[in-house]
């Protein structure tokens, strides 16, 4: 059974005329009748009664008839649904992002691609730097955004820069560090902070900077949680590790940069040779144009 026959059967059936149903299908009326004669034949049952001026149709037809519409307008549907898809009035972008980049970096940029496509929603997933990478490489995501410092393995993966900024040291603005112009790391050692856990790059990149120096804070919170590492400093129980767009947004929080000019390199990132959907690819290419 295909869905030319049933669409056939139904225009005829509801016509109650093979030729009115020829006229509608832009067909010739011998093509109409052989058609749902062979649909007849096909189910083994009579559908329509011939026998009057007008064709009826049987108990079988009439149910056929109902099933066949519903059947037809299931897939108009679904080809209108497929079409908007295409044409990108439909749809859901998906990403996965490291929190700080999420919470004020990610929103100029997702707001501008949807404003652009209002049809259009996102997802988006918090999680580190380590775990993004490591997820795109193993085909669980499509979209990350990762730190741009490569590994052996990441040939593998292309890349689009999203944001690239010195890494601050953030406390109070009241902190006796606050109009310092600089903060050595080796200022770091036995210092309270507040900072994230292992697996984000940030984080990752203070452990290689204090190990370096032969530094230990007194790392008084580690959590993966933002808005709590930003309170936490507001209350003055620490400073903590962050870029510029977190000491510009947060009220009474100041950032100074650590010596040696420790910066962050951030991109969007995907497998090489994945396959996106078409609402992923579209915003990968979109934000590589940008970037040009």
């Amino acid at each position: 059974m295909d869905l030319r026959k049933l669409h056939i059967f139904s225009t005829v059936a509801r016509c109650a005329s093979f030729s009115q149903a020829a006229q509608q299908l832009h067909m010739a009326q011998p093509a109409v009748s052989i058609a749902v004669r062979k649909l007849e034949e096909e189910l083994g049952l009579p559908l329509l009664d011939r026998s009057g001026r007008q064709v009826q149709c049987t108990a079988e037809g009439r149910e056929l008839q109902w099933r066949a519409e519903a059947i037809l307008g299931e897939v108009e549907d679904l080809k209108h649904s497929l079409g908007e898809r295409r044409q990108l009035l439909r749809g859901e972008l998906t990403v996965s992002c490291p929190s700080m980049l999420a919470t004020y970096h990610l929103p100029a940029l997702l707001g501008s691609f949807l404003a652009q496509h209002p049809g259009l929603s996102a997802s988006v997933s918090q999680r580190g730097t380590t775990d993004i990478r490591a997820a795109l490489l193993r085909g669980e995501l499509e979209l990350g955004v990762i730190s741009e410092e490569g590994e052996p393995e990441e040939a593998a993966l292309e890349r689009v820069p999203v944001l690239e900024q010195p890494i601050l040291l953030c406390m109070h603005r009241r902190h006796p560090w606050a109009r310092r112009r600089e903060i050595p790391i080796e200022d770091l050692h036995a210092s309270p902070m507040v900072i994230y856990e292992s697996g984000y790059f940030i984080r990752d990149q203070l452990d290689r900077l204090c190990r370096t120096a032969g530094v230990q804070p007194e790392f008084r919170i580690q959590s993966n949680f933002l808005p709590l590492l930003v309170s936490m400093v507001r209350q003055g129980i620490g400073t903590t590790i962050g870029l510029a767009v977190l000491a510009e947004q947060e009220r009474g929080i100041v950032g100074v940069p650590l010596a040696g000019g420790a910066r962050l390199s951030m991109a969007l990132a995907k497998r090489s040779g994945a396959r996106l959907s078409r609402v992923n690819q579209t915003f990968f290419d979109w934000l590589a144009s940008a970037a040009n």
